[in-house]
């Protein structure tokens, strides 16, 4: 689901670059990295939907990780890098 909202609201230059995909522990969301030069673009890219009202759900760069589900459970998994900065998703 993570994935289609993000294909949705994001140019297809984000979304090839979003690595590291993680479900939430308690199913609520997931969280993902995304580079550093771009991590701006997604806040402003989703900030504009939310003040538009056009979506029902929050994206928002993570101050701390929540508890993940374990790497092998995950879904969506891409990798990481140093470069990139984690984001998240939730209801």
């Amino acid at each position: 689901m993570v994935w289609n909202i993000l294909r949705r609201f994001l140019p297809e230059n984000i979304t090839g670059q979003v690595r590291g995909m993680r479900a939430f522990k308690d199913q609520s969301g997931a969280c993902f990295d995304v580079p550093d030069n771009r991590a701006a673009n997604v806040e402003d890219i989703f900030e504009h939907a939310q003040q538009q009202r056009n979506c029902d759900f929050t994206v928002a760069r993570a101050q701390e990780l929540p508890e993940l589900v374990e790497e092998n459970n995950s879904y969506g998994n891409r990798g990481g890098s140093d470069n990139y900065r984690g984001g998240g998703y939730g209801h």
